[in-house]
């Protein structure tokens, strides 16, 4: 982002600051506060009192930033950018990466920015000033991200800000903790002797005191009041003459600018205030666009000359701009005077900032001259590189200010606002922004209003937007169609972001249908495109799409290394919890999760999170709740997950995302199974349509993970529910589907279902042969917790397979997943008389699983518990395996005599 550096120094002024030892001793005060607030109305001194509070602590070695906040700020990006670089300038230091941020803001987030400066006040340790002068111009949006800032700072850290209006910077809260400092219009007022001291050095006739004290007592101590009779007094008018006329109130001041300074310039001059009032900031050669007049720099230098209210922004004293007050005047005398002249003001200067590379200024003075169709003109020709540098939000600001039967009439700002629809998931606004661009270019067509290249430009655009849509929808066998046919069709097409953002949908489009052979030639073009491309954002998820697909593929290191790079990106454009980052910070959870890695996973969620449910895609949702639900099981938060899964299917169902919805119900299955509660597995399943005596989902051509979530779904509860021959043969199909598609990962997870449906079905040869398959392509992809995450039954089968100590990897993978099943420690599998509750030796007991041991100890066979329950023997027995495991014995008599022992049935 471009910092103006001028906006980072106190304002200088023509008149030197008076001494006011009553205010400079507040500054003790402000020192030892966390914020302190100085509100008044315009014209009190704020700025100047802030002034003499920098320079007295700068004179004294302290560091001291200093920033005056600007209607620009209108987000809180802006705004904390600006912060960063005014803390910067008062030496606090900033880890490199923020340089690079402060170059370009594309993909910032406030949540990087304030956390970004957060560290480095931490880091900085002593006692540091910011103030922010004019804080009454920012937006709520600005104005809370300061607030939080304020509060999250650390100690020794002082805000001191200065307000027209009461900022909402939660004042009550910071007053009941003695943390806020206030300066008010009251305690601004010169007093009689500060005018005396003011009016002695700024006019050139003294006034005596009766002079002095009607002067004191028409303004009220009102500084801007004193600065406007100054004004009178130099141009010789005789005081009790000014004394006479002058008034107070705001109607007063200005017609004191208008009879008094305005009318008292020549002509020339009073011509040249008038028509760059419409400027919030000018230099020469926009004045001398603007007025038609030349030698733009000497006439405001005699502006200066004469102490009309002219402000310098630098150094270089190219830039300046009005004291706000007399632009205000002189903007509503323009009004009044011309308002068809203000009009073509602004078209100039629309013009001007078009030529000079400044379209943002250009399409705003095109909107202030209420020129809509410039500024839709104008907006047509950026749109696309302002949304490629991360302004889109920029662009709707723009697009809401012009009407909507002028804004259809350009295709590319519809399509960039279609765009940005589709990824807030607004999906009905960006289909009928979409479908109006479509109408509007078949009209453009037919009419021969553009050439044929931009036409051609703008139908890639709009097949763009369309496959993002579908995307969007989660039809991935449709975003692949379109995507080969924007490749193929306009191979002329090659702007390294839309290329980008095609590959990475084509590639998730192909992972979804498990089309994961030959995928070298397009991994190797997709990584040339990331090369090329200097566009953060499209890189980004363009690696989020690809280390998906590979960890598919059995590929973990390489798909590990492409998300990490990919986060450490968007880390460094746009910070930890943007929504750049998150695309790629959430499949990695995922991934990070299956390698056990919990504490990592558990950070990336919570970083990435609130992004994936803001603006994820499909990808991006499943990998959050899924993997977080995962979490919460893995700690034995089942509350928590089962909330999470909640959470996410309300999601699924508001947004139609039928893959999440399928994936959320995959989820809850298996961890009401694993927790022992098979029966309700089986009623949420058919509740959502999923029951074993339905067709068995087996894979067919037109496959998608959609298919696989159900299937896994389904042979869960096939296992469950004693259907143990139907939930084989469906799981060895899929297994056989994955083999042949090279989906390793998918391959070892339904290896692991086999494994235990054989175990189930008391077929301990084939469990321990698919177990064996899993575990042997287990240990390269590294995904332990698609073992660990069965639960009890897995530490049997693992047990029932010959482990040596020898260097095999297969051996080694198996023993260590003991380990961590058994808490970390082998050992830790040694008996204990020591009474633990419904605690068995290695795991908690449902409810379910203590009344079925109960009658196991009354004598009852299987068969006669399974007709006590309305169960099925199979069901029966699968319940006692999980006993079994948890109470660490394979025999019925000495599991009831340790339950027995451990208080957890009666004796």
């Amino acid at each position: 982002m471009g910092i103006i550096r001028t906006r980072l120094t106190p304002p200088s002024e023509a008149a030197s600051l008076i001494d006011r030892p009553r205010l400079l001793n507040r500054l003790a005060e402000a020192e030892h506060a966390g914020l302190t607030v100085v509100l008044a109305p315009a014209g009190y001194g704020k700025t100047s009192l802030l002034s003499q509070w920098y320079r007295t602590l700068r004179s004294s070695g302290r560091a001291c930033g200093w920033l005056t906040a600007d209607a620009s700020d209108n987000d809180a990006v802006s705004l904390l950018w600006y912060i960063a670089a005014a803390l910067s300038d008062a030496g606090v230091s900033f880890e490199p990466r923020l340089d690079r941020v402060l170059r370009t803001d594309a993909f910032a987030s406030s949540e990087f920015l304030t956390h970004v400066i957060i560290e480095a006040l931490q880091r900085n340790g002593g006692a540091v000033y910011l103030f922010i002068d004019d804080a009454h111009v920012l937006a709520p949006e600005p104005i809370h991200a300061l607030g939080r800032l304020i509060e999250q700072a650390p100690v020794g850290t002082a805000f001191i800000t200065a307000s027209r209006a009461l900022p909402d910077l939660h004042l009550a809260r910071a007053r009941a903790r003695g943390q806020l400092h206030e300066v008010q219009a009251e305690d601004l007022k010169f007093t009689p002797d500060e005018t005396r001291t003011f009016i002695a050095g700024a006019a050139n006739s003294a006034l005596d005191e009766q002079d002095l004290s009607t002067l004191q007592q028409r303004t009220e101590g009102w500084i801007a009041g004193l600065k406007l009779a100054t004004l009178a007094l130099r141009r010789g008018t005789a005081p009790k003459e000014m004394l006479a006329s002058f008034s107070g109130s705001n109607r007063s001041v200005s017609d004191f600018f208008a009879e008094e300074v305005f009318s008292a310039q020549p002509q020339p001059v009073r011509e040249f205030l008038l028509k760059t009032s419409i400027l919030d900031r000018f230099c020469p050669s926009l004045c001398e666009a603007v007025t038609g007049q030349p030698d733009a720099t000497r006439r405001l230098y005699e502006i200066e000359e004469r102490g009309l209210f002219l402000l310098q922004l630098d150094q270089e004293r190219h830039w300046h701009r009005y004291h706000h007050l007399f632009a205000t005047f002189l903007q509503r005398r323009m009004d009044e005077y011309d308002s068809q002249a203000s009009r073509e003001l602004h078209l100039r200067a629309s013009d001007w900032f078009w030529e000079a590379g400044l379209p943002v200024d250009a399409i705003e003075h095109a909107l202030k001259a209420s020129a809509p169709v410039r500024a839709a003109d104008f907006l047509e020709r950026r749109c696309q590189e302002l949304t490629y540098v991360g302004k889109v939000r920029l662009v709707s600001k723009f697009a809401e200010q012009i009407p909507e039967a002028i804004l259809h009439r350009y295709p590319g700002v519809l399509l960039t606002l279609a765009w940005r629809q589709t990824r807030a998931l607004h999906f009905e606004q960006a289909a009928e922004l979409i479908r109006i661009a479509g109408q509007r270019l078949d009209a453009m067509a037919a009419a021969n209003e553009v050439p044929t290249a931009e036409l051609r430009r703008l139908r890639y655009l709009y097949l763009h937007r369309e496959m993002v849509l579908t995307a969007a929808h989660d039809q991935m066998p449709d975003v692949e169609r379109r995507c080969q046919h924007l490749l193929d069709e306009y191979p002329e097409e090659q702007h390294p972001y839309l290329k980008g953002t095609i590959y990475g949908h084509l590639l998730a489009a192909r992972r979804e249908q498990y089309k994961l052979a030959d995928f070298e030639k397009l991994f190797a073009t997709a990584h040339g495109i990331m090369k090329r491309s200097v566009y953060s954002f499209a890189a980004v998820g363009l690696q989020a799409s690809i280390g998906p697909f590979q960890f598919l593929a059995g590929k973990t290191l390489a798909a590990r290394a492409v998300l990490e790079q990919g986060r450490d990106e968007g880390v460094k454009y746009s910070g930890r919890h943007s929504s750049a980052t998150a695309v790629c910070s959430l499949p990695l959870a995922e991934l990070v999760y299956e390698s056990n890695e919990l504490d990592l996973a558990a950070q990336l969620i919570d970083e990435a999170m609130p992004s994936a449910v803001g603006f994820g895609f499909v990808d991006q949702l499943v990998s959050a709740f899924t993997t977080q639900a995962k979490l919460h099981h893995a700690r034995r938060d089942i509350a928590a997950a089962l909330q999470t899964l909640d959470d996410g299917m309300a999601i699924a169902v508001e947004r139609d995302l039928e893959r999440l919805k399928l994936a959320l119900i995959a989820e809850r299955v298996r961890i009401l199974i694993e927790t022992g509660r098979a029966d309700d597995a089986i009623r949420y399943a058919a509740a959502q349509g999923i029951v074993v005596t339905d067709r068995a989902p087996t894979p067919g051509e037109a496959v998608t993970t959609r298919d696989e979530y159900r299937a896994i779904t389904w042979v869960r509860i096939a296992q469950a529910s004693d259907h143990l021959f139907e939930a084989t043969t469906v799981a060895r199909q899929w297994r056989s589907f994955c083999a042949a598609r090279g989906a390793i990962l998918s391959l070892i997870r339904w290896d692991i279902l086999l494994a235990c449906i054989h175990f189930t079905s008391g077929n301990k040869l084939a469990a321990q042969r698919a177990l064996r398959e899993a575990l042997t392509h287990g240990v390269n992809v590294r995904c332990l917790r698609s073992f660990i995450d069965e639960g009890a039954i897995m530490r049997t089968l693992l047990e029932s397979v010959e482990v040596t100590e020898s260097a095999h990897p297969t051996d080694a993978f198996a023993a260590e997943l003991l380990n961590v099943l058994d808490g970390g420690d082998r050992s830790a599998r040694a008996t204990t008389d020591d009474p633990v509750n419904d605690e068995g030796l290695y795991g908690r007991f449902s409810e379910r699983e203590r009344e079925i041991l109960t009658l196991v100890a009354s004598g009852l066979r299987n068969k006669e518990v399974a007709e006590r329950l309305g169960m099925t023997e199979g069901t029966i027995k699968w319940y006692l395996q999980q006993v079994y495991d948890k109470i660490g014995t394979r025999r019925r008599q000495r599991a009831v005599e340790r339950a027995r022992q451990f208080g957890l049935i009666a004796s």
